[in-house]
């Protein structure tokens, strides 16, 4: 019983050890690179990218029709949606954009500096993940879970020790 349940500590503890270096990477090596996690908190853009997904986006120098972009509006809000047109005025570019599962275009323009990149990768449903890694008691599960199992197996070696002990004692 206890063998089992240490089997199962340590499997999840390499788990919840995986899933940090991969959110590590993700949030700390790939924006060295010029690539962006965003985690999608709309259906606006499904059946493409499916609400609580993770996409990855790349900066490039322009864009073009069809490509799903990510940017900031006016307001700081980030958004995912496909570019449908593309709009040079002077010397800028604009897009006009669209989600998949709407109905209409955006009722305003998309500047080219707004543009954080174009989506390479979407991953469903691992935004979830993401969100609750982020959030306190995904921070406090990421901390107890590790330091709880390595308690754990310092008791388990201290009652083995015990046990000699008093096994060596008694023969």
């Amino acid at each position: 019983m206890m063998n089992k349940f240490t089997k199962i500590l340590e499997n999840l503890v390499v788990f919840v050890a995986t899933i940090v270096v991969l959110f590590l990477l993700a949030t700390v090596i790939l924006p060295r690179f010029n690539y962006n996690l965003i985690v999608v908190k709309s259906g606006s853009m499904e059946p493409t990218i499916k609400t609580g997904s993770i996409a990855i986006s790349k900066k490039q120098p322009k864009y073009q029709k069809g490509d799903i972009i990510t940017f900031a509006t006016a307001s700081k809000e980030i958004v995912t949606h496909r570019v449908t047109q593309v709009i040079k005025n002077g010397g800028n570019i604009e897009y006009k954009t669209k989600g998949d599962a709407n109905n209409a275009n955006d009722l305003f323009l998309v500047e080219n500096n707004r543009v954080i990149g174009r989506t390479i990768f979407a991953m469903p449903y691992f935004g979830y993940l993401i969100v609750f890694l982020r959030s306190k008691i995904g921070v406090i599960i990421l901390i107890l879970l590790p330091a709880g199992y390595f308690i754990w197996r310092e008791i388990l070696k201290i009652r083995k020790e015990i046990k000699k002990m008093k096994a060596s004692k008694q023969g």
